[in-house]
Protein backbone atom coordinates (compact mmCIF):
# COMPACT_ATOMS: atom_id res chain seq x y z
CA UNK A 1 0.00 0.00 0.00
CA UNK A 2 1.19 3.51 -0.74
CA UNK A 3 2.62 5.53 2.12
CA UNK A 4 0.69 8.63 3.22
CA UNK A 5 3.27 10.83 1.52
CA UNK A 6 3.47 8.88 -1.74
CA UNK A 7 1.18 11.36 -3.49
CA UNK A 8 1.18 15.03 -2.68
CA UNK A 9 -2.52 15.15 -3.56
CA UNK A 10 -3.51 11.77 -2.17
CA UNK A 11 -7.08 10.99 -1.15
CA UNK A 12 -7.43 8.67 1.81
CA UNK A 13 -10.05 5.94 1.41
CA UNK A 14 -12.50 5.99 4.29
CA UNK A 15 -13.20 2.28 3.93
CA UNK A 16 -9.70 0.72 3.92
CA UNK A 17 -7.33 3.64 4.56
CA UNK A 18 -5.36 3.36 1.31
CA UNK A 19 -3.92 6.49 -0.32
CA UNK A 20 -5.18 7.21 -3.85
CA UNK A 21 -4.57 9.85 -6.46
CA UNK A 22 -6.95 12.77 -5.95
CA UNK A 23 -8.48 12.15 -9.38
CA UNK A 24 -9.39 8.52 -8.58
CA UNK A 25 -13.09 7.68 -8.76
CA UNK A 26 -12.64 4.45 -6.78
CA UNK A 27 -10.10 3.18 -4.30
CA UNK A 28 -7.41 1.14 -6.06
CA UNK A 29 -7.23 -1.24 -3.11
CA UNK A 30 -10.84 -1.89 -2.05
CA UNK A 31 -12.82 -0.22 -4.92
CA UNK A 32 -14.86 1.94 -2.54
CA UNK A 33 -16.24 5.09 -4.24
CA UNK A 34 -14.07 8.16 -3.73
CA UNK A 35 -15.14 10.86 -6.18
CA UNK A 36 -18.27 9.60 -7.92
CA UNK A 37 -21.39 11.73 -7.63
CA UNK A 38 -23.14 10.90 -4.37
CA UNK A 39 -26.69 9.62 -4.69
CA UNK A 40 -27.72 12.43 -2.37
CA UNK A 41 -26.30 14.99 -4.79
CA UNK A 42 -28.38 13.92 -7.78
CA UNK A 43 -30.71 16.74 -8.85
CA UNK A 44 -34.41 16.45 -9.78
CA UNK A 45 -33.35 16.81 -13.41
CA UNK A 46 -30.88 13.94 -12.95
CA UNK A 47 -33.57 11.72 -11.47
CA UNK A 48 -35.98 12.60 -14.25
CA UNK A 49 -33.35 11.46 -16.76
CA UNK A 50 -32.83 8.27 -14.75
CA UNK A 51 -36.56 7.56 -14.71
CA UNK A 52 -36.72 7.99 -18.49
CA UNK A 53 -33.77 5.60 -18.85
CA UNK A 54 -35.44 3.05 -16.58
CA UNK A 55 -38.66 3.15 -18.59
CA UNK A 56 -36.67 2.76 -21.79
CA UNK A 57 -34.74 -0.34 -20.72
CA UNK A 58 -37.86 -1.97 -19.25
CA UNK A 59 -39.73 -1.32 -22.49
CA UNK A 60 -36.85 -2.97 -24.36
CA UNK A 61 -37.12 -6.05 -22.14
CA UNK A 62 -40.83 -6.40 -22.92
CA UNK A 63 -40.01 -6.92 -26.60
CA UNK A 64 -38.60 -10.36 -25.81
CA UNK A 65 -41.24 -12.82 -27.06
CA UNK A 66 -42.13 -15.63 -24.61
CA UNK A 67 -41.27 -18.25 -27.22
CA UNK A 68 -37.71 -16.92 -27.39
CA UNK A 69 -37.04 -17.08 -23.67
CA UNK A 70 -37.21 -20.09 -21.34
CA UNK A 71 -39.01 -20.22 -18.02
CA UNK A 72 -37.21 -18.83 -14.99
CA UNK A 73 -34.56 -21.41 -14.18
CA UNK A 74 -34.87 -21.41 -10.38
CA UNK A 75 -37.94 -19.46 -9.16
CA UNK A 76 -37.15 -20.07 -5.47
CA UNK A 77 -33.62 -18.69 -5.85
CA UNK A 78 -34.81 -15.69 -7.87
CA UNK A 79 -37.45 -14.87 -5.26
CA UNK A 80 -34.84 -15.17 -2.49
CA UNK A 81 -32.52 -12.65 -4.18
CA UNK A 82 -35.41 -10.32 -4.95
CA UNK A 83 -36.51 -10.43 -1.31
CA UNK A 84 -33.01 -9.65 -0.01
CA UNK A 85 -32.34 -6.83 -2.51
CA UNK A 86 -35.87 -5.64 -3.29
CA UNK A 87 -34.97 -1.94 -3.34
CA UNK A 88 -32.10 -2.66 -5.74
CA UNK A 89 -33.64 -5.24 -8.12
CA UNK A 90 -30.81 -4.73 -10.60
CA UNK A 91 -28.45 -6.12 -7.96
CA UNK A 92 -30.83 -9.00 -7.28
CA UNK A 93 -30.89 -9.89 -10.97
CA UNK A 94 -27.12 -9.82 -11.45
CA UNK A 95 -26.44 -11.86 -8.31
CA UNK A 96 -29.17 -14.38 -9.18
CA UNK A 97 -27.58 -14.88 -12.60
CA UNK A 98 -24.17 -15.24 -10.96
CA UNK A 99 -25.57 -17.86 -8.58
CA UNK A 100 -26.92 -19.88 -11.51
CA UNK A 101 -23.48 -19.82 -13.13
CA UNK A 102 -21.91 -21.04 -9.88
CA UNK A 103 -24.45 -23.89 -9.76
CA UNK A 104 -23.48 -24.91 -13.30
CA UNK A 105 -19.97 -25.78 -12.10
CA UNK A 106 -21.51 -28.59 -10.06
CA UNK A 107 -19.38 -31.08 -8.13
CA UNK A 108 -16.14 -29.64 -9.51
CA UNK A 109 -16.50 -26.93 -6.85
CA UNK A 110 -15.78 -28.66 -3.56
CA UNK A 111 -15.31 -27.71 0.09
CA UNK A 112 -13.76 -25.93 2.01
CA UNK A 113 -15.03 -22.80 0.25
CA UNK A 114 -13.64 -19.25 0.35
CA UNK A 115 -15.70 -16.25 -0.74
CA UNK A 116 -13.05 -13.64 -1.56
CA UNK A 117 -14.58 -10.17 -1.29
CA UNK A 118 -17.55 -11.58 0.60
CA UNK A 119 -19.15 -8.22 1.40
CA UNK A 120 -22.10 -8.58 3.75
CA UNK A 121 -22.27 -12.32 3.06
CA UNK A 122 -25.85 -12.36 1.76
CA UNK A 123 -24.79 -13.48 -1.73
CA UNK A 124 -22.72 -16.37 -0.35
CA UNK A 125 -25.62 -17.37 1.86
CA UNK A 126 -28.20 -17.42 -0.93
CA UNK A 127 -26.11 -19.27 -3.51
CA UNK A 128 -25.19 -21.67 -0.68
CA UNK A 129 -28.84 -22.55 -0.08
CA UNK A 130 -29.63 -20.40 2.96
CA UNK A 131 -32.99 -18.69 3.10
CA UNK A 132 -34.11 -15.84 5.33
CA UNK A 133 -37.35 -14.69 6.91
CA UNK A 134 -39.33 -12.41 4.53
CA UNK A 135 -38.69 -9.42 6.81
CA UNK A 136 -34.91 -9.65 6.26
CA UNK A 137 -33.14 -7.58 3.61
CA UNK A 138 -29.78 -5.97 2.81
CA UNK A 139 -30.90 -2.46 3.76
CA UNK A 140 -30.38 -2.47 7.50
CA UNK A 141 -27.84 -0.29 9.30
CA UNK A 142 -27.05 2.15 6.50
CA UNK A 143 -25.79 5.75 6.55
CA UNK A 144 -27.91 7.64 4.03
CA UNK A 145 -25.71 10.75 4.29
CA UNK A 146 -22.49 9.00 3.23
CA UNK A 147 -21.03 8.73 -0.28
CA UNK A 148 -20.99 4.96 0.27
CA UNK A 149 -24.21 4.41 2.22
CA UNK A 150 -23.28 0.77 2.97
CA UNK A 151 -20.04 1.71 4.73
CA UNK A 152 -21.74 1.74 8.11
CA UNK A 153 -22.46 -0.75 10.86
CA UNK A 154 -24.60 -0.78 13.96
CA UNK A 155 -25.47 -4.08 15.60
CA UNK A 156 -28.60 -2.52 17.12
CA UNK A 157 -29.96 -1.75 13.63
CA UNK A 158 -29.44 -5.27 12.27
CA UNK A 159 -31.47 -8.43 12.74
CA UNK A 160 -31.67 -11.68 10.81
CA UNK A 161 -33.95 -14.72 11.07
CA UNK A 162 -32.95 -17.81 9.11
CA UNK A 163 -35.79 -19.88 7.69
CA UNK A 164 -33.59 -22.57 6.12
CA UNK A 165 -29.95 -23.45 6.72
CA UNK A 166 -27.68 -24.10 3.77
CA UNK A 167 -24.04 -24.98 3.19
CA UNK A 168 -21.57 -23.11 5.37
CA UNK A 169 -18.79 -21.34 3.53
CA UNK A 170 -15.63 -22.07 5.49
CA UNK A 171 -14.13 -18.61 4.97
CA UNK A 172 -15.24 -15.12 4.08
CA UNK A 173 -12.60 -12.45 3.41
CA UNK A 174 -13.11 -8.75 2.74
CA UNK A 175 -11.00 -5.64 3.15
CA UNK A 176 -13.78 -3.46 4.57
CA UNK A 177 -14.38 -3.69 8.32
CA UNK A 178 -18.07 -2.84 7.98
CA UNK A 179 -18.48 -5.72 5.52
CA UNK A 180 -16.77 -8.06 7.98
CA UNK A 181 -19.09 -6.92 10.78
CA UNK A 182 -22.15 -7.53 8.61
CA UNK A 183 -20.96 -10.94 7.43
CA UNK A 184 -20.19 -12.07 10.97
CA UNK A 185 -23.65 -11.01 12.14
CA UNK A 186 -25.21 -13.01 9.30
CA UNK A 187 -23.72 -16.20 10.71
CA UNK A 188 -23.30 -18.24 7.51
CA UNK A 189 -19.47 -18.44 7.43
CA UNK A 190 -17.22 -20.66 9.47
CA UNK A 191 -14.82 -17.73 9.81
CA UNK A 192 -14.79 -14.16 8.51
CA UNK A 193 -11.60 -12.12 8.43
CA UNK A 194 -10.50 -8.73 7.24
CA UNK A 195 -7.61 -9.02 4.81
CA UNK A 196 -6.16 -7.79 1.55
CA UNK A 197 -6.55 -10.13 -1.43
CA UNK A 198 -2.77 -10.02 -1.89
CA UNK A 199 -2.16 -11.38 1.64
CA UNK A 200 -4.79 -14.00 2.48
CA UNK A 201 -4.81 -15.23 6.10
CA UNK A 202 -5.02 -18.88 5.03
CA UNK A 203 -2.55 -21.76 4.91
CA UNK A 204 -1.09 -23.13 1.70
CA UNK A 205 -3.43 -25.53 -0.16
CA UNK A 206 -6.16 -25.11 2.46
CA UNK A 207 -9.27 -24.53 0.30
CA UNK A 208 -10.94 -26.45 -2.52
CA UNK A 209 -12.90 -23.57 -4.06
CA UNK A 210 -12.49 -19.80 -4.19
CA UNK A 211 -15.31 -17.69 -5.56
CA UNK A 212 -14.75 -13.99 -6.19
CA UNK A 213 -16.68 -11.25 -7.95
CA UNK A 214 -14.22 -8.77 -6.48
CA UNK A 215 -11.11 -9.74 -8.48
CA UNK A 216 -12.76 -8.29 -11.60
CA UNK A 217 -12.60 -4.84 -10.00
CA UNK A 218 -8.87 -4.88 -9.25
CA UNK A 219 -6.21 -3.16 -11.30
CA UNK A 220 -2.63 -3.22 -10.05
CA UNK A 221 -3.31 -5.65 -7.12
CA UNK A 222 -4.74 -8.37 -9.43
CA UNK A 223 -1.47 -10.27 -10.14
CA UNK A 224 -0.64 -10.51 -6.43
CA UNK A 225 -4.20 -11.64 -5.69
CA UNK A 226 -3.97 -14.39 -8.31
CA UNK A 227 -0.71 -15.60 -6.77
CA UNK A 228 -2.40 -15.78 -3.37
CA UNK A 229 -5.35 -17.69 -4.80
CA UNK A 230 -3.00 -20.27 -6.30
CA UNK A 231 -1.12 -20.56 -3.00
CA UNK A 232 -4.18 -21.37 -0.90
CA UNK A 233 -5.90 -23.62 -3.47
CA UNK A 234 -5.50 -27.36 -3.27
CA UNK A 235 -3.94 -29.14 -6.24
CA UNK A 236 -7.39 -30.12 -7.54
CA UNK A 237 -8.98 -26.84 -6.44
CA UNK A 238 -11.16 -24.46 -8.44
CA UNK A 239 -11.04 -20.67 -8.68
CA UNK A 240 -14.29 -19.08 -9.87
CA UNK A 241 -13.96 -15.49 -11.08
CA UNK A 242 -16.99 -13.48 -12.10
CA UNK A 243 -15.66 -11.06 -14.71
CA UNK A 244 -16.85 -8.49 -17.21
CA UNK A 245 -16.06 -9.13 -20.88
CA UNK A 246 -14.91 -6.57 -23.48
CA UNK A 247 -18.59 -6.30 -24.50
CA UNK A 248 -19.56 -4.91 -21.09
CA UNK A 249 -18.70 -1.27 -21.82
CA UNK A 250 -20.55 -1.25 -25.14
CA UNK A 251 -23.84 -2.28 -23.55
CA UNK A 252 -24.01 0.05 -20.57
CA UNK A 253 -26.71 2.71 -20.76
CA UNK A 254 -25.26 6.03 -19.63
CA UNK A 255 -21.69 6.05 -21.01
CA UNK A 256 -22.66 5.02 -24.57
CA UNK A 257 -25.50 7.57 -24.48
CA UNK A 258 -23.00 10.22 -23.37
CA UNK A 259 -20.72 9.42 -26.31
CA UNK A 260 -23.68 9.63 -28.67
CA UNK A 261 -24.71 13.01 -27.25
CA UNK A 262 -21.16 14.32 -27.56
CA UNK A 263 -21.02 13.16 -31.16
CA UNK A 264 -24.22 15.08 -31.85
CA UNK A 265 -22.71 18.21 -30.29
CA UNK A 266 -24.85 18.20 -27.13
CA UNK A 267 -22.03 18.64 -24.62
CA UNK A 268 -24.33 19.55 -21.71
CA UNK A 269 -26.30 16.32 -22.10
CA UNK A 270 -23.12 14.31 -22.49
CA UNK A 271 -21.75 15.69 -19.22
CA UNK A 272 -25.00 14.95 -17.40
CA UNK A 273 -25.02 11.36 -18.65
CA UNK A 274 -21.42 10.87 -17.54
CA UNK A 275 -22.43 12.14 -14.08
CA UNK A 276 -25.17 9.54 -14.02
CA UNK A 277 -22.72 6.86 -15.12
CA UNK A 278 -21.16 7.28 -11.66
CA UNK A 279 -18.03 5.41 -12.68
CA UNK A 280 -19.65 2.25 -14.02
CA UNK A 281 -17.88 2.69 -17.38
CA UNK A 282 -14.45 2.74 -15.73
CA UNK A 283 -15.23 0.17 -13.04
CA UNK A 284 -14.42 -3.55 -13.43
CA UNK A 285 -11.12 -2.78 -15.08
CA UNK A 286 -9.85 -6.19 -16.30
CA UNK A 287 -12.34 -6.52 -19.19
CA UNK A 288 -10.29 -9.19 -20.85
CA UNK A 289 -11.06 -11.60 -23.64
CA UNK A 290 -10.95 -15.32 -22.90
CA UNK A 291 -7.54 -15.55 -24.54
CA UNK A 292 -6.19 -12.62 -22.51
CA UNK A 293 -7.48 -14.23 -19.31
CA UNK A 294 -5.85 -17.50 -20.37
CA UNK A 295 -2.49 -15.77 -20.83
CA UNK A 296 -2.74 -13.81 -17.58
CA UNK A 297 -3.76 -16.84 -15.52
CA UNK A 298 -0.97 -18.97 -17.02
CA UNK A 299 1.58 -16.44 -15.80
CA UNK A 300 0.42 -17.21 -12.27
CA UNK A 301 0.33 -20.98 -12.50
CA UNK A 302 -3.39 -21.19 -13.27
CA UNK A 303 -5.35 -22.69 -16.15
CA UNK A 304 -8.60 -21.40 -17.66
CA UNK A 305 -10.63 -24.61 -17.76
CA UNK A 306 -14.07 -23.36 -18.75
CA UNK A 307 -16.16 -20.21 -19.23
CA UNK A 308 -19.80 -19.97 -18.16
CA UNK A 309 -22.00 -17.10 -19.42
CA UNK A 310 -23.74 -15.04 -16.75
CA UNK A 311 -25.62 -12.21 -18.47
CA UNK A 312 -26.02 -10.52 -21.83
CA UNK A 313 -26.61 -6.90 -22.94
CA UNK A 314 -30.20 -6.48 -21.71
CA UNK A 315 -29.29 -7.27 -18.12
CA UNK A 316 -26.26 -4.97 -18.19
CA UNK A 317 -28.36 -2.04 -19.44
CA UNK A 318 -30.91 -2.60 -16.68
CA UNK A 319 -28.13 -3.00 -14.10
CA UNK A 320 -26.60 0.30 -15.19
CA UNK A 321 -29.89 2.13 -14.57
CA UNK A 322 -32.08 0.21 -12.13
CA UNK A 323 -33.37 1.87 -8.97
CA UNK A 324 -30.00 3.00 -7.60
CA UNK A 325 -30.58 6.69 -8.47
CA UNK A 326 -33.67 6.59 -6.25
CA UNK A 327 -32.05 4.69 -3.36
CA UNK A 328 -32.11 7.49 -0.81
CA UNK A 329 -35.82 8.21 -1.28
CA UNK A 330 -36.67 4.50 -1.29
CA UNK A 331 -34.67 3.81 1.86
CA UNK A 332 -36.36 6.69 3.65
CA UNK A 333 -39.71 5.28 2.58
CA UNK A 334 -38.65 1.86 3.89
CA UNK A 335 -37.89 3.41 7.27
CA UNK A 336 -41.28 5.16 7.32
CA UNK A 337 -43.03 1.86 6.56
CA UNK A 338 -41.05 0.16 9.30
CA UNK A 339 -41.94 2.87 11.81
CA UNK A 340 -45.61 2.52 10.83
CA UNK A 341 -45.53 -1.27 11.21
CA UNK A 342 -46.42 -1.96 7.57
CA UNK A 343 -43.00 -2.76 6.11
CA UNK A 344 -43.62 -6.46 5.55
CA UNK A 345 -46.95 -5.87 3.77
CA UNK A 346 -45.46 -3.15 1.54
CA UNK A 347 -42.38 -5.25 0.78
CA UNK A 348 -44.52 -8.24 -0.19
CA UNK A 349 -46.59 -6.13 -2.57
CA UNK A 350 -43.44 -4.56 -4.06
CA UNK A 351 -41.83 -7.96 -4.67
CA UNK A 352 -44.98 -9.25 -6.39
CA UNK A 353 -44.89 -6.22 -8.68
CA UNK A 354 -41.15 -6.46 -9.35
CA UNK A 355 -41.29 -10.18 -10.13
CA UNK A 356 -43.91 -9.50 -12.81
CA UNK A 357 -42.12 -6.44 -14.21
CA UNK A 358 -38.76 -8.19 -14.37
CA UNK A 359 -40.02 -11.53 -15.61
CA UNK A 360 -38.78 -10.95 -19.19
CA UNK A 361 -35.30 -10.10 -17.94
CA UNK A 362 -35.15 -13.00 -15.48
CA UNK A 363 -36.04 -15.37 -18.34
CA UNK A 364 -33.51 -13.97 -20.77
CA UNK A 365 -30.32 -13.64 -18.75
CA UNK A 366 -27.87 -14.79 -21.41
CA UNK A 367 -29.51 -13.63 -24.63
CA UNK A 368 -26.99 -11.77 -26.80
CA UNK A 369 -23.20 -11.59 -26.57
CA UNK A 370 -21.90 -12.34 -23.06
CA UNK A 371 -21.12 -9.19 -21.07
CA UNK A 372 -20.30 -11.04 -17.88
CA UNK A 373 -18.91 -14.58 -17.50
CA UNK A 374 -17.82 -16.96 -14.76
CA UNK A 375 -14.27 -18.16 -15.31
CA UNK A 376 -13.65 -21.68 -14.02
CA UNK A 377 -9.93 -21.86 -13.25
CA UNK A 378 -7.80 -24.79 -12.16
CA UNK A 379 -4.27 -25.05 -10.77
CA UNK A 380 -1.83 -25.69 -13.60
Amino acid sequence: MDSPTAHSTATRCGACGAANESVSLFCSRCTAPLAVVSLGDLTPVDRQACLAALCEVLAESMKIAPAEAPAIHDPDLWRAYLSAFWLRPETALILYAEALAIQSVGDRAGRPWLDLGCGDGIHAALYGGWRFDPAFDAFQSLDLTAADIYHHWSNEQFSVDISRAGRTAAYGVDIKQTAIDRAKALGVFGAVERADATALPLADRSVSTIFSNMLRDLGEPLPGALDECRRVLRRDGVLLISAMTPAYGRHLYFAPAARKAAGAGDIALSRQLLRLDRGRSVFCRPRLSQEDWRILLARHGLNLASVHPIVGPGIIRFWDVGLRPFSIALLKRRQAWQDAGVLLAMKSAAIDFLSRALDPLARSLCIGEPCMTLLEVSVA
